[in-house]
């Protein structure tokens, strides 16, 4: 298998003046454990998304676990450390922020993919229209198996809950969740505290907050 040098480049920029937190390092594993993971996540997030799902972009350190899928035909775009847990599932336009948390089998669907409301014509028969691009925002946690019904956008620093369906648009640092979802409460005790989370959102933006 021939190497693409370009890659070896990347890898090399990325790992020379590398600075990991270990802040969310798994609880009894090792540093030198944690580099090797990290390095061997930064190759296997280049093969899948420059052979394998060449529809997705990215622009950071990417970690996608077993079972994970992303159809063809949609435009898939994400951030910075951002984490796909297993057998999650992606079948429309996405973009996703940076400091991003998926857990497993989430799934990322458009509200248009079949039509059930054509009188004489099956739902397998029926035409697939384009849904729009849902948004996740930066620093979100979307818990197992929650479904997102796009297009929707979920808003910076918001949590969704396990087994939460999204339906419409999440406010920024709200937690949500149920069928269909809705809010359970707020991420921080007041609005001092949000705007406070919000303004250190956006100075990562202009550093190397990540």
């Amino acid at each position: 298998m021939i190497v693409d040098i370009k890659f070896l480049i990347l890898l090399l920029q990325g790992t020379k003046n590398m600075k990991i937190d270990y802040t969310n390092k798994p609880i009894k594993s090792s540093r030198v454990g944690f580099v090797l993971r990290y390095l061997m996540n930064i190759v296997r997030s280049w093969i899948y998304f420059h052979l394998i799902w060449r529809n997705v972009k990215y622009k950071g350190f990417i970690r996608v676990m077993k079972g994970t899928s992303f159809a063809s035909g949609f435009k898939v775009v994400l951030g910075h450390n951002v984490q796909f847990g297993d057998y999650c599932n992606v079948a429309t336009d996405l973009i996703v922020g940076d400091n991003v948390l998926l857990a497993g089998r989430v799934c990322f669907v458009g509200k248009n993919d079949h039509q059930f409301n054509v009188p004489c014509k099956t739902i397998w028969s029926s035409e697939r229209l384009q849904s729009g691009a849902t948004i996740v925002g930066d620093d979100v946690w979307i818990g197992h198996g929650a479904t997102v019904v796009g297009p929707v956008q979920i808003g910076r620093g918001s949590v969704v809950a396990a087994g939460a369906v999204v339906t419409k648009d999440i406010p920024e640092c709200e937690i949500w969740g149920g069928v269909p979802a809705k809010k359970l409460g707020d991420r921080f005790k007041n609005l001092s505290e949000k705007q406070q989370h919000l303004n250190y959102l956006e100075s990562l933006k202009g550093g190397k907050g990540a």
